[in-house]
């Protein structure tokens, strides 16, 4: 967008930008695009700032890939520990420059903060702020970026909604889409402080069911939603299959991708060979689905409650 800026009160709440493509090297009208006024951070009203006397501090903090950070980096929050806490979510900024920075899921706190203890007696309704956090990953068009903004304007008539039982089975779709997700980066491992941190927001219920598995009987399976399930299916299936695959554990989508869709290259040709190229197919099935159910499901309901605008 091109705009000139001028420091001057104003009550609008929102204006329209008229944009254009270039087609064939000649502008091409595309309609008017409303900009809208943003009031208030996810972290003001969404984000939970309790420390329950059951916090014990110590523990481990990690970094965005989902492991231990290294003791040099530079911390910014004191490791928590509690049974209650199941994991660490940001969703800080309003916009969506670097998306990826600015939306995790993590099984323990982020070495450099912007988030909050993500904890089990809340944990769903907290889900609409990381599904709000990629919209943009998913939506890459020109006329969404620098536009359309994270925004808790709409925290009081969301927390009636919940409150009342309304938004029960959009919750659970959050829920389904937060677990086939790959921007969660929570992972199962034991930490150096002798802890094993079991990833409770994931389908695995290889080692008994996780929190996920759960609450996610009550929400009501249509086409779409038997559909990603089957997916999993078919992608724990193969994760089992891989070499280096540890019955131990339990795997969300984004371990069985960094830990078990290994490859190598050909040494002749320079091509990528996947070690198991039937998991790589059935991860590709997934986010396909996944995209199709986020857009369809669930963006609707964020734009309604103004948690994208």
């Amino acid at each position: 967008m091109c705009a000139l800026w001028a420091n001057e009160p104003e009550s609008a709440e929102e204006f329209y930008i008229e944009g254009y493509d270039i087609v064939d090297s000649l502008l091409s009208y595309s309609g008017k695009f409303p900009i809208k006024r943003i009031h208030s951070l996810f972290s003001q009203k969404y984000y939970d700032g309790r420390t329950p006397h059951t916090d014990m501090l110590g523990g481990i903090l990690v970094g965005l890939n989902g492991i231990e950070a290294p003791m040099d980096v530079k911390r910014r929050i004191l490791p928590r520990y509690s049974k209650d806490i199941l994991g660490y979510m940001v969703a800080d900024g309003s916009g969506f420059e670097n998306p990826d920075t600015h939306s995790s899921l993590l099984i323990a706190g982020r070495y450099n903060g912007n988030g909050f203890f993500l904890r089990k007696d809340n944990y769903l309704e907290k889900l609409p702020m990381f599904c709000a956090s990629r919209y943009i990953t998913y939506n890459k068009a020109w006329t969404e970026r620098a536009r359309i903004m994270k925004s808790a304007d709409g925290a009081d008539r969301y927390a009636e909604d919940v409150a009342s039982g309304k938004l029960g089975q959009f919750l659970l779709k959050c829920l389904l889409f937060t677990c086939t997700e790959m921007q969660n980066h929570m992972r199962t491992f034991t930490g150096s402080d002798g802890r094993f941190y079991r990833n409770e927001l994931c389908l695995d219920g290889t080692n008994g069911e996780t929190i996920a598995l759960h609450d996610i009987k009550k929400l009501a399976l249509g086409d779409k939603e038997k559909a990603i399930l089957k997916q999993w299916e078919t992608v724990l299936q193969w994760a089992k299959e891989a070499e280096n695959y540890d019955p131990a554990l339990t795997y969300g989508v984004y371990q069985i991708f960094a830990e078990l869709d290994t490859f190598h290259v050909d040494e002749t040709t320079g091509d990528t060979i996947w070690d198991n190229v039937e998991l790589h197919t059935a991860l590709a099935g997934l986010k396909s689905l996944v995209k199709d159910y986020y857009n369809s499901e669930i963006v609707p309901v964020l734009f309604e409650y103004e948690y994208l605008k």
